[in-house]
């Protein structure tokens, strides 16, 4: 197995202890570029952006989940920051037209039950009185970043610890699933608020009615108990294109749901809904069909063993793969097994001894195939492809959270592969721009043609020296080449 040597690196400071699902990699401001946004058990979520820290947010409590996506379904990337208190706030980047917006400065919102909040955070602006109207202008300053403000607070079940956004009921909307600690996975569905006929956060805290003023809130969807307790989720599409949420469970299993949109909860009423006592902010509905897949690896040590699941692996479109084929995933267990999955057979299984605790895809060499990354709790990192070669590289001291993606060091320039470590030092640590163009390890073998000019003389012509090289043995090639090289 090669050892990848890692030089480019970035190190950012940030203090405390990180959850597992507490960072992620996305374009967070919509400008196009990726950020990373990590959180930690002080309640303070910091955003980098390039070589530096773009905004911190402060005043929450234990981050345990962090997504970047467009979960209001309205083609805007939504910053996502669950607690284990049972939050969800949505964070978004204000947009401007032109140097002036009309708002006003109204403080946060709270809901009778104390179940939804929609705020906007603060920012610099200067306040000029309007002389026609009355009303309040703000006009944002030019050296201001245009940081991310908060748009919704919601009640929602505590002690999430996973979060995945996708359409997982083939409706073209965007869901939003969480798993939580006491093995139940939940799935939410944005609903806006139909007083407001387009999507502009700065409108969040105009005077209306306290159910007016909400851009929306999340309605719960469905609701399943899993038998053990959760591993990971993921999505996953099937060969007929059908999304299906995979569960792990302990030993190498998981669970798969299915669900259609006929078996989503139908919309309440925005009023009615919004002063539900419910701490889930609906009706929960338990629908789609559920089964548990036993993969049976005979290398499996413990039937406990927790497991992490990653599913919808890109595969690089060659004569070679067949085009039936459905996506592959992945499965990773704590004691050290790596397995690709296609077409629910197992395709292979690598073993590693070390303990397996992040399990991410990524495509390292940019060719259309998505690679599989594990990170251990010792830092051993493994890269696989689906044909099953293999890199490793060690970061040498202990991590507590992992990711693997594309990141921007600068707007001006494309994203770049990267892997990102959190220690146990207060430091994040970025290596980007993986050099790997092929992960398939090939033996070296010297150009004939090349090779056969040492012998070409007086008495030997081209044709004969090129013809001595190929009649040649392995053996006495590798001789040569380091002769050749030890008098150069």
């Amino acid at each position: 197995m090669r050892a990848l040597s890692l030089v480019k690196r970035i190190e950012f400071e940030f203090p405390g202890n990180v959850a597992r699902n507490a960072l992620a990699l996305g374009d967070v401001d919509n400008d196009g570029c990726n950020e990373l946004v990590v959180g930690n058990h002080n309640g303070e979520v910091a955003i980098f952006k390039g070589r530096e820290k773009f905004q911190t947010i402060t005043k929450l409590s234990f981050v345990s989940c962090i997504a970047i996506g467009d979960v209001m379904n309205q083609n805007k990337n939504i910053l996502i920051v669950v607690t284990g208190d049972g939050w969800c706030y949505l964070y978004a980047a204000p947009e401007y037209s032109d140097s002036e917006l009309t708002m006003t400065n109204v403080e946060g919102i709270e809901q009778i039950d104390g179940q939804i909040h929609s705020t906007s955070g603060t920012g610099s602006f200067e306040t000029l009185p309007s002389s026609d109207t009355g009303s309040t202008i703000k006009i944002k300053r030019e050296n201001d970043k245009n940081e991310l403000v908060c748009i919704h607070k919601q009640r929602i079940p505590a002690n999430a610890k996973h979060i995945i956004l996708g359409d997982i009921d083939g409706d073209g909307y965007t869901e939003m699933v969480l798993g939580l600690t006491d093995r139940v996975v939940r799935s939410y569905r944005w609903i806006a608020n139909p007083h407001k006929s387009d999507f502009n956060i700065m409108d969040a805290n105009l005077d209306f009615e306290p159910s007016e003023k909400l851009l929306g809130k999340f309605l719960a969807l469905n609701k399943w108990e899993c038998a053990n307790q959760i591993g990971s989720i993921t999505l996953h599409h099937s060969l007929d294109g059908k999304a299906s949420i995979l569960i792990a469970q302990p030993g190498g299993t998981f669970m798969r749901i299915k669900c259609s949109s006929d078996s989503v909860a139908v919309q309440e009423d925005f009023e009615n809904s919004g002063h539900s006592h419910s701490n889930s902010s609906g009706a929960e509905v338990i629908s789609g069909t559920v089964d548990y897949q036993f993969l049976g690896i005979s290398r499996m040590r413990n039937p406990n063993i927790s497991t992490e699941i990653l599913g919808d692996l890109r595969r690089e479109q060659t004569s070679e793969v067949v085009p039936s084929k459905g996506k592959p995933y992945a499965l990773a267990t704590l004691d050290g097994t790596i397995m690709l999955v296609q077409d629910e057979v197992i395709s292979w299984a690598f073993a590693v001894d070390h303990q397996i605790f992040a399990l991410t895809k990524l495509d390292v060499t940019g060719n259309g195939s998505d690679d599989i990354v594990v990170c251990s709790w010792d830092g051993q990192t493994y890269i696989l492809d689906q044909d099953k070669n293999c890199v490793r590289f060690h970061l040498d001291e202990p991590v507590q959270a992992f990711e693997s993606g594309f990141y921007n060091l600068k707007t001006t320039e494309a994203d770049v592969t990267c892997l990102v470590y959190i220690n146990f030092k207060n430091t994040i640590a970025v290596y980007y721009d993986l050099p790997l163009k092929e992960l398939t390890c090939k033996k070296f073998e010297p150009d004939p043609e090349k090779l056969s000019k040492l012998f070409v003389g007086d008495d030997v012509s081209a044709e004969k020296a090129l013809e001595i090289v190929k009649t040649m043995d392995r053996k006495t090639k590798k001789e040569l080449v380091e002769h050749l090289l030890y008098n150069v």
